[in-house]
């Protein structure tokens, strides 16, 4: 009997082309997890974020009942309140008034030392060996709001008529003077000034006689007393500005002078005056008014706050 022999025939792997459907079906289930994450995680406590919100809101100048900046409503510079709860208008007069006052406390420290100066050149110009200059009101030396300002006869003191060579007794008087106006720490502007007389011979006009004059005392102040070259300016402004009336012999005496001018470092000194105050806060609620305008031209900014007055 014969055995049969089973041949085992080798069939072909069968291709499985829905294996995609396994990592979509993952993919999916990992996209759920997450979503179920976040929402989980996006849960809030209601009464406490309207806790929050309300801290907030009483912080940036609004109330539990005037929640602007948190909803969207007007801002600082829509007219809404600063965290400081002041308007524009108040925000900008007490920064203008704080800056005067500022220049108030300047000016006055920088008065204690020009009139410290002032003494001192009213006693160094008295002990002159020669005539009172003061007295004769030759020399005069005041405080005015440029600062402290030196004014010296040109033709009595300094110069000779036409000249601009300084005579030794002029040349006393600046020795005297330079002393205290050396160490200053302010700039020093000489300024010559002339009558209304024409000139002739030397100088072609009053122009070249008074710039002459002045620089002939700046050089005098620079060479001879070591005044810093920087801190100096010498000009001329012939019969320009008057102090006296050119009609008389005593009045174009007076014009025809040198003034030497201490500048103050600090200007305008009537910030001093409630007057001055009262038309800066004014223009300041001004100001904002006009910004405003646009948005409600029927609104009116008033200044609630007090404002502290210079001393």
């Amino acid at each position: 009997m014969s055995k049969r022999r089973h041949k085992h025939e080798e069939h072909e792997e069968h291709v499985n082309h829905e294996r995609w459907l396994i990592t979509y079906a993952d993919m999916i289930t990992l996209l759920m997890v997450l979503f179920i994450v976040l929402f989980a995680m996006g849960q809030t406590d209601l009464d406490k974020y309207k806790k929050l919100r309300q801290s907030l809101a009483v912080g940036f100048g609004g109330g539990p009942d005037k929640l602007a900046l948190l909803d969207g409503g007007p801002g600082v510079l829509d007219g809404g309140a600063s965290p400081t709860g002041l308007s524009p208008a108040e925000i900008a007069a007490k920064t203008a008034i704080s800056t005067l006052n500022g220049r108030a406390a300047a000016w006055k420290q920088e008065q204690k030392l020009l009139d410290a100066a002032k003494a001192a050149l009213d006693r160094a110009l008295k002990d002159i060996n020669s005539s009172p200059l003061i007295e004769d009101a030759q020399v005069r030396v005041a405080l005015t709001t440029r600062g402290l300002v030196i004014t010296i006869d040109s033709d009595i003191v300094l110069f000779e008529p036409g000249s601009a060579t300084i005579r030794p007794e002029g040349q006393r008087v600046l020795d005297r003077i330079s002393q205290q106006l050396v160490i200053l720490p302010n700039h020093i502007t000489v300024e010559g000034h002339t009558d209304n007389v024409p000139i002739s011979g030397t100088f072609p006009s009053n122009w070249e006689l008074s710039t002459a004059r002045a620089s002939s005392v700046l050089r005098s102040l620079i060479a001879t007393h070591g005044l810093e070259p920087a801190n100096g300016t010498a000009s001329g402004f012939a019969d320009q500005k008057p102090v006296a009336s050119n009609a008389s012999a005593k009045g174009r005496a007076k014009n025809r002078r040198v003034e030497i001018v201490i500048e103050a470092r600090v200007s305008d000194p009537s910030i001093d005056s409630p007057d001055a105050l009262a038309a800066v806060q004014a223009a300041a609620v001004a100001a904002a008014n006009d910004a405003q305008a646009g948005d409600d031209p029927s609104g009116e900014i008033v200044i609630s706050t007090p404002i502290k007055p210079i001393a």
